[in-house]
């Protein structure tokens, strides 16, 4: 392959640049181009001024992030790859924090202790060319390797329905309404990965379910239909992304699940003092994307019971780091005020945002996000795009939620996430928070040295 890229023609890409079909083609293109400063400045305008009050924030910050990488097992078989995925869970204590800023010089071992409070969680997935127990193909390899990691991480061990896999069944309830008891839990599989036999239930059991007509092994996790992006002989990266998306926010409500069942006469005290930061939007995207919807009724039933109690809806906040609207607000951050806030309609999106400037007949993230966009210029002139959860149990009624959503009064904890924002603003990283940067530090797999020690330990092994 090298000498065949050696010895390639240097002046290929002439030929392209110089044919009339491809000029046609760009011609007929329409692309996002820098705001000019009549725009910038009409946009700048639609900000308001936020009145930031002071009130008790969560002691607790929960941070999430993940990452994945594949690995080859050796470079003369490039396509003989594990995948791996590492789930970052990171516990900030604001009082501990709040304490280290107030002394004149940082004390390192502070620090790190604050980084002590870490854990993350390991997935390791047979990839191309990539045999796992025994399973014929490497797609069967790949759900059995998924449904066992859900399964067997539980919080407490001996107990499989506080499971990942169970967090699974409990936003299941949430897809359809079903008839059956909460105790016989069921999770409707869109169809059987080996025979394609639609609508098949699975139980939360820990006896292993096979298809009713073609005898093959199904699973819980078969829902989230990350195997349909599984191949064999190239790369599964794209599975590995879905996974890890759809994964930090089913931890999430697993967390929150976990708090309901450990203490259910008091958990709205603990989820009052307690606040989640995800890296990147509050969205599930490509074939677990039905999961978005559940999260969604899952945090307005128990905002509700939170709100019968006295208390604000849970505090969560997506930290949006890159994505189309983080560069559009960065060709007009200069133009914007400080303090002030923009709640992201989809009038404001469409006109602006959007490269094609084409209204939509629905409404942005209609199948994906469960969380609003706001983007927040700080006291010292940073710029935060972030998201918090919408406040309402569905988007049935699309004309009345496309209105109310982009309605800031709507959002009860926009004063607390604007706080929280500010207390933890990060000078390392444009756009990011200091909770989701440690979460990072301690998730990301980096290029050099953490792939390379995973290629290294994934060649021994094998």
């Amino acid at each position: 392959m090298s000498d065949f890229n050696n010895n390639a023609d240097k002046t290929t890409h002439f030929e392209i640049v110089n044919n009339p079909d491809i000029q046609l083609f760009l011609n007929d293109c329409k692309y996002l181009i820098e705001p000019t400063g009549e725009e910038a400045k009409e946009v700048a305008s639609l900000f308001s001024k936020v009145s930031i009050e002071d009130e008790n924030l969560p002691n607790y910050i929960i941070a999430i992030d993940g990452s994945s990488y594949e690995s080859s097992i050796n470079d003369n078989l490039p396509f003989t790859r594990v995948g791996y995925v590492k789930i970052g869970n990171i516990l900030i204590q604001r009082d501990k924090f709040n304490d280290i800023g107030k002394e004149k010089f940082v004390d390192p071992f502070k620090v790190a202790e604050i980084e002590k409070q870490n854990s993350s969680t390991i997935f390791a997935f047979p990839s191309s060319n990539m045999q796992y127990k025994g399973q014929s193909n490497i797609r069967d390899g790949f759900r059995l390797a998924l449904d066992n990691y859900m399964h067997m991480y539980r919080s407490e061990e001996r107990d499989y329905k506080t499971s990942l896999r169970s967090t699974l069944f409990e936003l299941a309830k949430y897809r359809k309404k079903t008839e059956i008891s909460s105790d016989n839990q069921y999770i409707m599989l869109h169809s059987c990965p080996s025979c394609k036999t639609e609508n098949i239930p699975v139980y939360n059991i820990e006896e292993q379910q096979i298809c009713p007509k073609c005898g093959n092994p199904i699973y819980p996790t078969d829902c989230l239909r990350i195997w349909e992006n599984v191949e064999d002989g190239i790369s599964n990266q794209s599975a590995l992304t879905r996974f890890t998306n759809v994964i930090e926010h089913i931890f999430v409500v697993h967390f929150i699940r976990d708090i309901i069942n450990r203490s259910p006469n008091s958990f709205v005290e603990t989820l009052s003092n307690i606040a989640f930061f995800i890296d990147g939007a509050l969205a599930i995207y490509g074939n677990p994307a039905w999961v978005h919807g559940a999260i969604q009724k899952f945090l307005y039933e128990t905002n509700e019971i939170m709100k019968k109690n006295g208390k604000c809806p849970i505090s969560i906040i997506g930290n949006i780091r890159n994505n189309e609207v983080v560069n559009y607000f960065k060709y007009i951050d200069t133009e914007i005020p400080t303090e002030t806030i923009l709640c992201l309609s989809d009038e404001i999106r469409n006109k602006y945002v959007n490269f094609n400037k084409t209204p939509s007949s629905s409404t942005f993230g209609n199948e994906t996000y469960y969380g609003q966009d706001f983007i927040y210029k700080s006291k010292s002139g940073k710029l935060v795009v972030f998201n918090i959860p919408y406040p309402f149990k569905d988007k049935t009624d699309l004309k009345i939620f496309i209105k109310e959503k982009s309605k800031s009064s709507n959002y009860k904890n926009l004063n607390k996430a604007i706080l929280l924002l500010e207390e933890f603003e990060c000078d390392l990283y444009n756009n990011t928070v200091i909770p989701v940067a440690l979460a990072r530090k301690h998730t990301i797999i980096s290029l050099k040295p953490g792939s390379k020690i995973l290629d290294l330990l994934t060649r021994n092994s094998l």
